[in-house]
């Protein structure tokens, strides 16, 4: 592939000469699609399986893939991010899994679940194209990868933040001028900014110490002032007002839903509260009058006691015991 390219849209344009492999198929021998198609869980004891391809698919091809898109794609490296992460979503993953109609060669132990497993053996696929010859490679990249499937991934649509092209918008569409922003000096050192149209008029000017600040304040100032009449009738059109009141009946509606399911939820939980006090209390009560048996059953048992002792203290005194205090007393 040539190296003069500056952009994706050359490596589309295949200037190698393409290998005869017109299918997938043909790029693997029987062997090696048995193998590669294998998952560990097909041999129950033995250390086998594909698990060494869907390595080299996740991380050697992957990586592949992000050095053509380095090379060759537009944008920062987040984007560039994005989109690697984009072309290995699952989704497509899935889609190549039933394109190249693998069901019927992939081998897996019962217990294992093919069908959400689908990507792992695409991923095989993948780590075994990175054995191959790198024109072979290139082209599985550009037929299964990069393909037209995926130039809508390279469209950056960035955030439209440049206030001088919204408000030069907003002239052409009213009168076909175009609006530029003239600074210039003034007198004390400041920096002025007009706003001016084709025609010479000046639309609008902003003066400040900050050059930047300047310029901002006038384009914003234009803006607002070309937007206004604009503004006016979008309030004013039927449609729009329509789409506004549908809008807030739907806000309104779902408020009053997560009100309605909040009170249930609090409802729910007090019902709960008051069950647990009561059970508490019953518990609380139980023990009570638990401890008023015990304490009514320990009293009864202590005037018996009592009781026994003052009538064995009343009992008149025998003449043995008589002779055996007056015999201690000496």
């Amino acid at each position: 592939m040539s190296k003069t390219k500056s952009s994706l849209h050359g490596f589309f344009i295949k200037e190698w000469e393409e290998p005869l492999y017109s299918e997938l198929s043909r790029i693997f021998s029987a062997n090696n699609l048995r193998e590669v198609l294998t998952h560990s869980s097909f041999y129950e004891k033995e250390d086998k399986g594909n698990s060494r391809y869907v390595f080299a698919g996740m991380f050697v091809f992957k990586g592949m893939v992000a050095e053509v898109l380095y090379r060759y794609a537009t944008g920062d490296g987040t984007q560039l991010q994005h989109i690697l992460g984009n072309l290995f979503r699952n989704e497509r993953l899935v889609r190549l899994f039933d394109e190249w109609k693998l069901e019927k060669h992939v081998r897996a132990g019962e217990k294992f679940d093919i069908d959400t497993h689908k990507h792992i053996f695409v991923y095989a696929v993948f780590g075994y194209v990175t054995t191959l010859d790198e024109n072979i490679r290139n082209w599985f990249i550009a037929k299964y990868i990069l393909n037209e499937e995926s130039n809508y991934l390279f469209v950056h649509k960035r955030r439209n933040r440049d206030l001088l092209a919204q408000a030069d918008a907003l002239v052409k569409q009213t009168n076909g001028q175009r609006l530029t922003l003239v600074m210039e000096m003034t007198d004390d050192g400041l920096h002025r900014a007009k706003a001016v149209m084709s025609d010479g008029t000046v639309l609008c000017e902003a003066t400040s110490k900050s050059w930047r600040y300047a310029r901002t304040k006038a384009t914003k100032t234009a803006l607002n002032l070309l937007a206004t009449p604009f503004r006016k009738e979008l309030l004013s059109n039927p449609d729009y007002q329509a789409r506004v009141a549908a809008r807030e009946e739907e806000k309104r509606a779902k408020r009053k839903a997560e009100i309605e399911a909040r009170d249930v939820a609090k409802a729910a939980q007090r019902a709960e509260k008051q069950k647990k006090l009561k059970e508490e209390a019953h518990l609380r009560d139980a023990k009570r009058r638990k401890a008023q048996a015990e304490a009514k059953k320990r009293k009864a048992e202590h005037a018996t006691r009592a009781a026994a002792k003052a009538a064995k203290e009343a009992q008149p005194m025998s003449a043995k015991k008589r002779r055996y205090l007056e015999d201690k007393k000496k």
